[in-house]
């Protein structure tokens, strides 16, 4: 009797850990995700996904996936930044070269949306916008920069 539940302790074990190693992947949903070191914003950013890479769960834990990165890099990323269907991705990886935390958290998300009304707020504050439209109108091609950023242009 022994050695069947044993052997049925046995098996359970190898169908479970079986299942963990054979998650099917994810897909990177957002522009950027950075995968951390730890379940939280505040850990060291150890790999960046960009929108469209596929990774491999490694674990699920709350809220929070440990993933393996096509650079079999391994970390942290929060659910809601990944799909379970395929994404395609962009055409650029700039974001993943840009330095600085370009985070891709929901604060962060929330405090970009604010920018919507960032004309009309200037406007009742007297102040002039339109240095913020010149700006925008005349940034330099994204194959620019990214040629910028890799040949040190921001060191």
């Amino acid at each position: 009797m022994r050695a069947r539940t044993a052997a049925s302790v046995a098996v359970v074990t190898l169908v479970a850990g079986l299942a963990g190693a054979q998650a099917p992947p994810r897909w990177v949903e957002r522009t950027k995700a950075d995968v951390r070191g730890g379940k939280g914003s505040f850990h060291e950013i150890v790999d960046t996904v960009v929108k469209g890479e596929q990774v491999q769960i490694v674990r699920v834990e709350d809220k929070w996936l440990f993933v393996r990165t096509p650079r079999a890099k391994q970390g942290y990323v929060f659910e809601a930044a990944l799909s379970n269907q395929p994404v395609t991705g962009g055409g650029s990886d700039f974001l993943k070269l840009a330095p600085g935390d370009a985070s891709t958290s929901a604060t962060a998300a929330s405090a970009g949306a604010k920018g919507i009304y960032a004309e009309q707020y200037a406007r009742q504050k007297g102040f002039d916008y339109g240095v913020v439209r010149w700006v925008e109108d005349n940034q330099p091609p994204g194959n620019v920069m990214e040629a910028f950023v890799k040949e040190g242009g921001l060191q």
